[in-house]
């Protein structure tokens, strides 16, 4: 079967396994503040691990992977933009009860917007340049030159992201250039958003 919540395709067997064996197992109450708590890390809120694995005591892995089941029905639900009514139909012809099924959806409804929101600011974070610091120091660094740390975030390396710190030389009269490079970028940026702002 296809489904709304995973793009029109077919659920994945562990998200179907995790459903029946754990989900729909804690109480509805449980259910909704697992996935409230899920949400709230989704949208980039502080993880309440003590939390979770009171509220998954019944369950192995700690709540691991009634966590990882519960993170991906609303992320997935969010970023197809499932509506409540259809995310809560279709949860239930994968297993879950009703009054769970409508405890998921509450949430849904109260955190999709902000999941969203999270899903969006992530999308372009793949080479995301977090720092520049200047690590001249006489005999390590080339003549003329000026030697930077460029600390980037989530850099693609043997195709998966992972945080790299790369050391450069540049010519002291080429950074000059480049600084002023930069700026003129910045201001053009600044520009394009201010007028899509208004």
């Amino acid at each position: 079967m296809k489904f709304r919540f995973c793009g029109d395709g077919d659920c994945p067997d562990w998200v179907l396994a995790e459903i029946i064996a754990t989900l729909s197992n804690l109480s509805v109450q449980n259910l909704e503040q697992l996935a409230q708590l899920v949400a709230k890390r989704i949208s980039g809120e502080q993880f309440e691990e003590a939390a979770i694995k009171s509220l998954t005591a019944s369950a192995t892995n700690d709540g691991k992977t009634a966590v990882a089941c519960v993170h991906y029905m609303l992320t997935n639900a969010a970023r197809y933009s499932c509506s409540e009514a259809i995310f809560g139909e279709e949860i239930q012809q994968l297993g879950l009860p009703k009054d769970h099924a409508a405890a998921m959806c509450s949430v849904l409804h109260e955190h999709a917007a902000s999941i969203r929101q999270k899903l969006i600011d992530k999308t372009f974070k793949i080479n995301e340049l977090q720092s520049v610091r200047n690590i001249t120091s006489q005999g390590d660094t080339p003549p003329n030159c000026a030697t930077l740390e460029l600390k980037i975030s989530q850099e693609l390396v043997d195709g998966l992201p992972k945080d790299t710190t790369h050391i450069v030389n540049i010519e002291s009269a080429q950074l000059g250039a480049l600084l002023d490079e930069m700026k003129m970028a910045r201001d053009i940026m600044l520009k394009y958003e201010n007028k899509n702002n208004t």
